[in-house]
């Protein structure tokens, strides 16, 4: 009789493995006997100890099997892989929850984006790890394998233990050190790092981030001295709250390139809970300017190359940096901290600023401004020894600084690096628009002939320029804030002129559509004047775009400073010449900002862009997210080590972890490459070449009085002609 045959799967006993041998269950057991006994002869062994058959068999299968083959015996093997596998990797998980590495992973969780609160990271490294069962509703741990958990982020308690002893590495003082001789009121919580420490640590991580990516690395070499970094250092309010004034100082290095618009590339110097003018900010500079310079001549020694450091670039807006430069405000007679521009002569068309004597305009000499703060202390020593009253005084000498063709009041704060101040052009970008926007908006005003009485917005006529203006801010433009704003101001009766920052928001909604705000303000029946002064805003509006489009750039081109310097002329003469309203800004960036980017280009190769405080305001937004972790007394100490964790040791520590996002913003509508639109960004036909208001025989007049400097002998016959 013949036994009856099992399946192919029933070849081996019901304990063996799946890569068994295909043979019955008694054939199974008395190959593997006699496999081992075989092996005890080869490799030795006894009854008792099978040990070193055992050893020969597994280095003989590892040796012998390729890894996939390795892999498919293991990963099959229910007794491997349960009892065996799982207490290894177990084993592992455990010893890399408490390693370096992932104590380096949890505190970069812990940084990402920001600093998160104590409840956000333990309910991030809750999710992470742990799951709630739907029948028992109790909290497992995932599980990759039986008996594997998913390795663990460090408790809250332990990440916070782990950084403060990498706090260690930064020394942080308290200002405390410069309240000499100030009144307890005058004394304010700040805190401040030592700048030859922080210059030495960024060296150290931009020299690691230079060896590192080789080629592909960002860092920028000026000079033979391949480690000579050049920074850029300045101060400005920090955003903590409207009723919370702080100011922080950052110190960036122009080695960045491009990258210096990123917010990662500022680097917290100083902070202290007061205004930017406050008196231990200004000592604070002092003392900075004193460690430049000593800084600047000496060499140092990191990662065995030889690094120098000089400061370049004072990056700050008009106002702060009138305030260190020891001069008057913007709107003394000599208005500009850039030269030697005042009411008499600034509406000068086609005119240059530079060193030269044929220049209209130059720049403010150093020696020169010693000179003039010295003759005022003197003159101030003398009126105080008079009975005067205070405002004549100021009157007399504000006259004598005016007489000494200057606006120099004191020793600039900065010393010599008041020379590195150049024109900024984020808030330049700003003002100039803002100026654009008001003047539309009150030419719009001046159209619509509403009643002073009026002071519902609802009750705006429909069909007035002044509601299709609103309609068009709202609809095309989409700039909300702004629209709210001037609402506000309409229904509070129009008090004064009309007064909103522009921010870079508002400066890129314009940029791509003032051309429909400008549309709003036509209407059936306009004089040629009015007309003349619509396309006077169009042209203008247009050349600052292609401006503002250049000189925020970081990475420029020789062609695009001459064409920089174009626009900046064209649209400086059409507000001279015909709208008549020279502000501090509208001469910077006719004159200062070409000027300024020549500079810079010559210098290093990059734009006006460098000297941005895009990535500045930028990092007051991150500073302000470290400071909701500290109390007010603590703040800065706190910010500073924050800082410095996020910023420095972790980037050192990990570079590939710090990536760079480039800015897409685009100044210029990519709609004109349509044939729908017109060049400015409005509507056209597609067999025309230019909308209804550049195509206009007005509208070409405007175009060559910016290129002339003067009224093109069309308009002159036009006003000459309406006036008769």
């Amino acid at each position: 009789m013949f036994k009856r045959q099992r399946e192919p799967s029933q070849l081996c006993d019901a304990n063996s493995e799946r890569f068994a041998v295909p043979a019955s269950e008694i054939s199974g057991r008395r190959r593997r006997d006699e496999t081992l006994q075989g092996c005890k002869q080869i490799h030795g062994g006894t009854s008792d100890n099978v040990k070193p058959a055992l050893d020969g068999m597994w280095l003989t299968l590892v040796k012998k099997s390729t890894p996939k083959q390795l892999l498919n015996y293991v990963s099959n093997s229910k007794k491997v892989v349960n009892k065996v596998i799982g207490s290894v990797v177990k084993k592992f998980v455990g010893d890399f929850e408490v390693s370096d590495v992932n104590s380096m992973r949890s505190v970069k969780v812990l940084y990402s984006n920001g600093l998160m609160s104590k409840e956000k990271y333990k309910a991030v490294r809750s999710n992470l790890s742990m799951s709630c069962s739907i029948t028992s509703k109790q909290r497992r741990a995932f599980q990759i394998m039986k008996g594997v958990r998913i390795p663990k982020l460090l408790t809250y308690d332990k990440v916070r233990e782990y950084v403060n002893h990498t706090w260690n590495a930064a020394t942080v003082h308290d200002l405390s050190e410069l309240y000499e001789d100030l009144d307890e009121s005058q004394q304010v919580n700040g805190a401040y790092r030592e700048l030859t420490d922080i210059l030495l640590e960024l060296a150290d991580l931009f020299i690691s981030i230079d060896e590192t990516f080789g080629e592909k690395s960002h860092i920028l070499h000026f000079s033979d001295d391949k480690y000579h970094f050049h920074e850029a250092c300045g101060a400005d309010g920090a955003p903590f709250g409207k009723d919370d004034e702080a100011t922080a100082w950052l110190i960036s290095f122009l080695n960045s390139g491009s990258h210096i618009t990123s917010e990662k590339e500022h680097f917290l110097l100083a902070g202290a809970n007061c205004s930017e003018n406050h008196i231990v900010m200004q000592r604070f500079a002092r003392r900075l300017v004193h460690e430049f310079q000593s800084i600047e001549k000496e060499s140092f020694l990191v990662r065995n190359h030889r690094v120098k450091f000089s400061l370049k670039l004072f990056p700050s807006d008009m106002k702060f940096l009138a305030s260190y430069s020891g001069e008057l405000s913007n709107a003394a007679h000599y208005f500009s901290s850039f030269g030697d521009v005042n009411d008499d002569n600034k509406h000068i068309t086609n005119g240059s600023l530079g060193p030269k004597p044929e220049n209209t305009w130059h720049p403010w000499v150093y020696s020169e401004r010693l000179e003039v703060a010295a003759a005022v202390n003197e003159l101030k020593e003398k009126l105080s020894k008079t009975s005067l009253a205070e405002s004549t005084k100021r009157t007399k000498v504000l006259n004598f600084i005016k007489g000494k063709n200057s606006r120099q009041e004191h020793k600039p704060l900065i010393g010599p690096f008041v020379d590195v101040g150049y024109a900024e052009p984020l808030h330049n970008a700003n003002n100039a628009w803002q100026f654009i926007h008001n003047t539309i908006l009150s030419t719009s005003l001046d159209k619509s002939n509403i009643p002073s009485s009026c002071k519902d917005i609802t009750d705006v006529p429909e069909n007035s320029c002044f509601a299709k203006y609103l309609c068009a801010l709202k609809t095309e433009v989409r700039a909300g804030r702004l629209l709210k704003k001037v609402k506000k101001w309409f229904n509070s009766g129009r008090k004064g002129s009309f007064d909103y920052r522009f921010t870079g928001k508002e400066t890129k909604k314009l940029c791509h559509k003032f051309m429909y705000l400008v549309a709003a303000l036509e209407s059936e029946g306009d004089s040629p004047e009015t007309q003349m002064r619509l396309c006077a805003i169009a042209h203008c509006a247009l050349e600052l775009r292609g401006a503002v489009s250049l000189f925020s750039r970081v990475n420029i081109q020789e062609r695009d400073l001459i064409e920089l310097e174009n626009h900046c002329l064209r649209f400086f003469n059409v507000v001279s010449t015909m709208l008549q309203s020279v502000s501090p800004t509208v001469w910077t960036i006719g004159y200062a900002v070409p000027y300024h980017t020549r500079i810079l280009y010559n210098k290093y190769k990059l734009g006006l862009g460098v000297n941005s405080m895009q990535g500045r305001e930028a990092k007051h937004v991150r500073l302000q997210q470290y400071a909701k972790h500290a109390s007010l007394a603590s703040r800065w100490e706190v910010v500073l080590k924050h800082d410095f964790v996020s910023n420095i040791w972790l980037r050192r520590a990990d570079p590939h972890h710090f990536g760079y996002t480039k800015c897409t913003d685009q100044y210029i509508p990519a709609c004109i490459n349509s044939n729908s639109f017109c060049f400015c960004g409005y509507p056209k036909d597609p067999n025309a070449e230019k909308c209804k208001f550049c195509s206009s025989l007005i509208y070409k007049e405007v175009a060559k009085t910016a290129d002339l400097g003067e009224l093109s002998a069309g308009l002159q016959t036009l006003l000459s002609v309406t006036a008769e």
